[in-house]
């Protein structure tokens, strides 16, 4: 970026073409590998299909600044690099070449991506084992020697960025784990080859012994190290979704599982009909190589395609990382059937012709939940019918950062945070994690959890998470407190809450009491919106459109009206509000009377004339009274006036005086 400019939006530009650019360079090593394990034509339909692939398309497009692409390219280099070594048998001519590629890709995928590990231990393993059962020494040294580097290169951004949230040792995130890690492997790859020196192997299982025997001692002493094990365990947690983070994540969802249940239309808006071949992949790479007596390369193929694939039918975000090897597997799968259908004279055309054919077919699927809808905006935005649109409202990021406008707007500077500031924000906003990316970067506000969920903080995430489970109104003003937060954002999504949650109370019912759910006399709505924009719900099927798809909350310590009365009477408070986007609902409030007649309602509004005269001058901002409280006990009415001072020092507010118009208060 700094290459075209140094303002934001020049960043902004680069940083949404990048993923486009990163995307499309991964058809190169895809038809790499195609041509190396098969022929030209299956490295052309791979890379076609890949292009093609929705799933591909989701996580490259324009603006997806996410690692995936790039994770996504640096993966298809590394499975094409290890495939190549495994066919050619560590060949001696271009090993130090390879291995040096090697080191150079193993780090730029620590750096680019938490989960690297994912990628890096199987192509690892793999070369390991073939060098091994090969018993090529050289190979197995120079692969040591890869490692070692790799380690010692990412070793000061692992100094500079210190312990993470996830412990020293986390493998979730770039940490002492992936420098012991690979310090370990280099190791055992110098300790084998002494071993195999000093007492040589004649056989391929001796040589499997004598690098068991080596390892087990080299992992009993790094197990130790405190924390290794823990983070072990939340990398564990991490690949099996077992973090707690599941429900708040669509890409952690199965491949089959959209709108709320289990249907096949999302599958195919994902992948097409190639969704079913994924478990014939791995067994077209295991019949290619007996046909061609690959020892090694097209039974690693096999094996990667079997992880990847198990996870990518598991969590949809592993569907882009097996779709670099899966798109070589579905197109050797069409090329074998369509050269069947050849020599059976079931067609005319040519193999190659009517495999792309078929890959065409296998596509069909994905249209009316993926290609069409975009067909449709690109159309009526060629037409001209978006002219007059905020085009920032036809997509939940978009949406997003158009309410993060509005918490800027509607909130004071003390919470802002910035880039270059070193002060710490004076306030935060408890946020829907779904809201965090936009709150930060747009809205300039921070927040205590985000969609990196817990790996950032695990604390403050599970605090996020108990206050929107909570439906106890006073445990949530304590994480309030504690997170030093003064604002709340909601929004609604698929999550199944309890009716008495404090997240549905908010978002559904502006805090107010509903079917003998007790309001909320601390939370007050300040903005809503955008108008017309996408809710989160509609990741999960949801096509209602909400006039406020979010919500702000401010917490405030609120004023109490109080009044005398009967023992055991009921005090019913409304008070009519309009918000900034036109929406006009009633806050009401229900108290009863104590053994000594005394009934008293916390309420979070001011009403008084002069508050509403500074929340005039900005009439877009912030939700305004349209007149007075109004207090009904039994056959009788009063009216209170309630002032921003009276909210912001918890005031007494009398009713049994308000008959006649004055205001007392305490």
């Amino acid at each position: 970026a700094r290459l075209f400019g140094s303002d934001v939006s020049t960043f902004e530009r680069v940083a949404a073409w990048v993923p486009v650019a990163l995307a499309s360079a991964a058809v190169f090593p895809i038809a790499a590998l195609g041509r190396l394990v098969a022929s030209n034509g299956v490295g052309l339909l791979a890379a076609g299909i890949y292009a093609l692939l929705p799933i591909g398309i989701n996580y490259g497009q324009l603006g997806n600044f996410d690692h995936h692409a790039l994770a996504g390219l640096l993966g298809a280099w590394l499975v094409y690099l290890c495939t190549r070594v495994l066919r050619t048998g560590g060949e001696a001519d271009s090993l130090l070449r390879t291995m040096a590629i090697l080191a150079g890709l193993r780090v730029a995928m620590m750096l680019t991506w938490t989960g690297s590990l994912l990628y890096l231990v199987p192509v690892d393993t793999a070369l390991l084992l073939a060098a091994v059962t090969a018993r090529n020494l050289r190979w197995v040294r120079w692969l040591g020697a890869s490692a070692g580097f790799s380690a010692v290169v990412v070793l000061p951004f692992v100094l500079t960025l210190g312990v993470g949230a996830s412990g020293p040792y986390a493998a979730v995130e770039l940490s002492r784990f992936h420098v012991l890690l690979y310090l370990c492997f280099s190791l055992l790859c110098f300790g084998y080859a002494a071993l195999s020196v000093a007492r040589p192997s004649p056989s391929t299982g001796r040589g499997l012994v004598q690098l068991i025997l080596v390892a087990i001692p080299i992992a009993a002493v790094s197990l130790l190290l405190p924390g290794v094990f823990a983070g072990i365990e939340t990398g564990l947690a991490f690949l099996g979704a077992s973090d707690g983070y599941t429900e708040t994540v669509v890409e952690q969802t199965p491949m089959f599982w959209g709108e709320g249940r289990y249907n096949f239309e999302v599958a195919h808006a994902r992948m097409g009909a190639f969704v079913y071949l994924i478990p014939i992949v791995p067994i077209a790479f295991w019949v290619l190589g007996r046909d061609r007596n690959d020892d090694y390369g097209a039974p690693f193929l096999a094996g990667w395609t079997v992880l990847f694939g198990y996870l990518a039918v598991e969590q949809v975000r592993y569907a882009y990382d097996f779709a670099p090897a899966g798109c070589v597997g579905f197109a050797l799968i069409l090329t074998r059937l369509s050269r069947r259908f050849a020599d059976e004279a079931f067609v005319v055309m040519r193999p190659s012709a009517f495999a792309a054919v078929l890959a065409g077919v296998m596509l069909l699927p994905s249209i009316p939940g993926f290609y069409a809808p975009l067909i449709g905006l690109a159309s009526a935005g060629a037409r001209g019918e978006l002219d007059s649109v905020d085009s920032a409202l036809l997509s939940i990021p978009g949406s997003q950062v158009r309410f993060a406008q509005l918490v800027a707007s509607a909130t004071d500077d003390a919470g802002r945070c910035e880039p270059g500031k070193r002060d710490a924000p004076g306030y935060g906003i408890l946020s829907h994690i779904g809201l965090g990316h936009a709150l930060h970067y747009s809205g300039q506000r921070a927040t205590p959890a985000d969609p990196f969920g817990p790996y950032i903080g695990r604390p403050n995430f599970a605090a996020v998470m108990r206050f929107m489970e909570s439906n106890n109104e006073r445990r949530a003003e304590r994480i309030m407190e504690k997170l030093s937060a003064r604002y709340v954002a909601t929004a609604a999504d698929s999550i199944e809450r309890p009716a008495s949650s404090i997240a549905l109370r908010l978002h559904e019912d502006d805090g107010s009491y509903k079917h003998a759910l007790p309001h909320l006399g601390r939370f007050r709505l300040v903005t809503e919106g955008p108008v017309g924009g996408v809710g989160l719900s509609s990741m999960f099927g949801d096509d209602s459109e909400p006039l406020a798809p979010y919500k702000l909350f401010e917490f405030v310590r609120g004023a109490v009206i109080e009044l005398q009365t009967e023992p055991g009477s009921q005090m019913t408070v409304r008070l009519p509000l309009k918000t900034p986007s036109g929406r006009r609902f009633i806050y009401r409030a229900v108290g009863r009377a104590n053994g000594k007649g005394i009934a008293r309602v916390r309420v979070p509004y001011a009403n008084e004339s002069q508050s509403r005269k500074r929340f005039l001058l900005h009439p877009v901002e912030r939700v305004v009274a349209l007149g007075p409280y109004m207090v009904r006990v039994g056959s009788r009415r009063y009216q209170v006036h309630v002032s921003e001072d009276d909210i912001a020092q918890g005031n007494t507010i009398y009713a049994r005086r308000f008959e006649l118009g004055p205001r007392a208060s305490r």
